[in-house]
Formats: C-alpha cells, sequence, structure tokens
C-alpha cells in the first residue's frame, strides 16, 4: 500500500500543521493525510461517519473495508478523526455524543461540490496535496534536475579535460583534449 509521500527530515507533525493552516478546508485535508497513512484512497472514498464512529461516540480502532479488508487505526488517526469531526459538525467540546443525534451514513469527507470524493477524485486530491507539501518543506525549491546540474557545473573544465585523455589513452587514441 502507499503512503502519503512526506519530505525528508520533516515530521509528520510538522506536515498536519501545515495542512491545517494552509487552505480553506484544511481541517479535512488534515485528517485525509493522516487517514492516508493507514487506509487505501479507494477506501476512503467510501467510507462514512457511521464506518468510524461507534454507539457510544467513540472512534472505532479498525475500519472494514468493502472487500472485507481490516485496518486498523492507530491511536493518533483516531485522534485526527476525532479533531476533524468536532470542527466538521462545529461540535462544542471534545465529547462526539452531540453527532449521535444526526445523521451519520453521510460521507466522511465531502468536497466543495459533492458530498464525497470519488477515488480518483481524491488520488487526484493527495497528488496535489503532495505538491504543495514538498514545496513547502524542500529547502532550497529546485527540481532534481536543476539540482544535478549545479552539481556537475561545479566540476572543472581541467578535471573533465584530464578524465576525457586518460579514458582516450586508454582506448589506444591519441588524441589531445583542449578546453
Amino acid at each position: 500500500m502507499m503512503l502519503n509521500k512526506i519530505p525528508a527530515n520533516t515530521s509528520l507533525q510538522s506536515v498536519l500543521t501545515y495542512l491545517v493552516t494552509s487552505t480553506k478546508w484544511g481541517a479535512r485535508n488534515r485528517a485525509l493525510f493522516a487517514v492516508r497513512q493507514q487506509l487505501r484512497i479507494k477506501d476512503i472514498a467510501q467510507l462514512t461517519v457511521s464506518s468510524v464512529v461507534n454507539l457510544d461516540a467513540s472512534i472505532r480502532r479498525f475500519v472494514l473495508a468493502p472487500d472485507c479488508t481490516r485496518f486498523e487505526l492507530s491511536e493518533a488517526t483516531q485522534a485526527e478523526v476525532r479533531r476533524y469531526l468536532i470542527a466538521r459538525f462545529d461540535i462544542g467540546g471534545d465529547t462526539l455524543e452531540p453527532l449521535l443525534a444526526l445523521d451519520l451514513d453521510v460521507s466522511l469527507f465531502p468536497t466543495q461540490k459533492r458530498c464525497q470524493f470519488s477515488p480518483n477524485t481524491l488520488a487526484q486530491h493527495f497528488s496535489h496535496l503532495a505538491k504543495l507539501i514538498h514545496q513547502r518543506f524542500n529547502a532550497t525549491g529546485r527540481s532534481r534536475s536543476a539540482q544535478n546540474r549545479s552539481v556537475s557545473s561545479t566540476i572543472p573544465e581541467t578535471v573533465i579535460g584530464l578524465t576525457l585523455s586518460k579514458l582516450l589513452t586508454s582506448l589506444g587514441v591519441s588524441q589531445e583534449y583542449s578546453p
């Protein structure tokens, strides 16, 4: 299962903090990113509130996918889902009990235009989030090819010339290289 791509030397907590402050849908994006650490995209797209909330208003420790695959939710993921539900349904306090009075058969992660993500749209959304995260947390902001060009341009031409001369000599070609 492919997980979120987190830049090197970046903690998950700093990424989650960035997500909650970066967009209008920050609470949803933060919860989506946390849930993606443990579930497949197709299963996240089909989640409903009732699939993650128990009848005693607690967050479930596992989620069953439609193909009967069982996914364990870590305590950190459960806390993120709890935080998201409190923000989404504008519940005062830390308890989810007021949620039990509502219809729980609604999508856990709605979009701006529809009641839920399709798996393809959700994959595109994760791709967009990954780009935002990498732009924010990469120190130089340069692409990998630009970094490779800058490294190769720091090699002096005389070293390149000497190396090519040795190569040509070892091949039996008697040409001199002049930079």
